[in-house]
């Protein structure tokens, strides 16, 4: 009589830990978004100078990061540690810009920036140096 109710008792706990493991597997993943208010933002020295190619300049940035529409086929959003935004918009000038943002929590990096219809050529290397920091207190007195 003990070993049968050893055996169900066994059945039981493997029964749960089945179910567990089928319910975690089952689970949504987290939906990542992109914050649209971060506290700091960074521009790489690489997007300075597309922007800078291009007549682009932080204030655009701020209302393409704003209001633009992210490209989910384009954007890496598994990158580790952080994910990669590709944010798309037409300006009333009529351009076609793109911006590479890479969010770590409250802080945003302006990767590169450029016309997606790619009339003007831009010679600027892409080196991973250091980016450079604006803080939210100073761009949001450009908006006062």
């Amino acid at each position: 009589m003990k070993a049968r109710n050893v055996i169900i008792s066994l059945l039981f706990v493997l029964a749960l830990l089945i179910l567990i493991i089928i319910k975690i597997r089952n689970e949504p993943k987290k939906k990542l978004v992109l914050n649209r208010n971060p506290s700091r933002i960074e521009y790489t020295k690489f997007a300075l100078c597309r922007m800078d190619c291009h007549h682009i300049n932080a204030n655009s940035i701020m209302g393409i990061f704003r209001n633009g529409v992210i490209d989910r086929d384009k954007s890496d959003l598994h990158k580790k540690p952080c994910p990669i935004f590709t944010i798309r918009t037409v300006t009333k000038q009529k351009m076609s810009i793109i911006i590479l943002i890479q969010q770590c929590g409250t802080v945003a990096r302006v990767l590169d920036c450029y016309d997606a219809n790619g009339t003007v050529g831009c010679n600027c290397i892409n080196d991973e140096t250091m980016p450079l920091s604006f803080y939210k207190t100073l761009i949001d007195a450009f908006f006062a």
